[in-house]
């Protein structure tokens, strides 16, 4: 009975689990993608400027200092963090803490709270990966059996893991939307504040009010702007390179980046 499909979202766990992907499936997870990751790093640009330099620029190299920083943070954390680690680790592919949580008690007996029935042996997305007794992965896994104080620090880790990803969930939008907001006020000195909060406060009461609907369908509805908006804000970059300032693309040089700690300020702008 627990082995049969529940729900519409089934299909992806088999097809995971199959590891067999169409490229159509590919490119609608990849679109996607765009409603709900890069929605925050593309409106970034709205304020990661004025906030670094609060008090203003005066020397424009620290345009270049701060801009090679952003550039590496946005291509070193996500090829460490996520190629490397969160994309290779998952439980037939589901992420997250308690995901990953769920991996390792199922391959070692170190789950705090007795949850498992031998039925759950039979369904077919309850599998185990065999790994030799001298690997890596096996002295791991004697290393958290050995001692009960590490089993609770894991779990204390799963919960602290996933109240970051929750905090994190509740605090980005006001931050974003109050941030672009301030921007916009800078930018226009006539407009009221109160229109500002105003208009801030009820993007967020749509934003949070979508979310019940769930990341599939919240992801269709943002993608195609968050499309639009980075194909414009790419063809603006290049054309303001093209016709304004080259030398901005220096920034792709790490250089910048130790300049940028170097100088007294740095930190706190960080």
């Amino acid at each position: 009975m627990f082995d049969q499909p529940m729900d519409e979202n089934s299909n992806f766990r088999n097809i995971y689990v199959e590891k067999n992907i169409r490229p159509l499936m590919l490119v609608r997870l990849a679109f996607q993608s765009l409603g709900v990751v890069y929605g925050d790093l593309g409106t970034s640009p709205l304020y990661v400027f004025f906030n670094t330099f609060p008090k203003g620029i005066d020397n424009t190299d620290d345009v270049i200092d701060a801009l090679s920083l952003i550039i590496y943070s946005l291509t070193l954390i996500p090829f460490l963090k996520y190629v490397l680690i969160v994309c290779r680790a998952n439980d037939n592919g589901q992420g997250g803490t308690f995901a990953l949580y769920s991996l390792l008690c199922r391959h070692a007996e170190i789950r705090t709270v007795p949850n498992q029935d031998q039925s759950d042996e039979e369904l077919t997305t309850y599998n185990r990966t065999t790994f030799h007794e001298q690997s890596c992965a096996a002295k791991t896994k004697r290393w958290l059996e050995k001692q009960s104080w590490r089993q609770y620090s894991l779990v204390i880790l799963a919960l602290a893991g996933s109240s970051m990803v929750i905090g994190d969930g509740v605090l980005t939008p006001p931050i974003s939307v109050l941030s672009a907001a301030g921007v916009i006020k800078l930018n226009n000195p006539d407009m009221s504040e109160k229109v500002v909060v105003l208009a801030a406060v009820a993007i967020l009461v749509v934003l949070f009010s979508l979310q019940h609907l769930g990341t599939d369908r919240v992801s269709w509805l943002f993608a195609p702007i968050v499309f639009i908006w980075l194909l414009l804000i790419g063809g603006i970059g290049i054309f303001n390179i093209w016709k304004y300032d080259r030398s901005v693309l220096r920034a792709f040089s790490p250089v910048y980046v130790f300049r940028f700690f170097q100088k007294g300020d740095g930190w706190s702008s960080l």
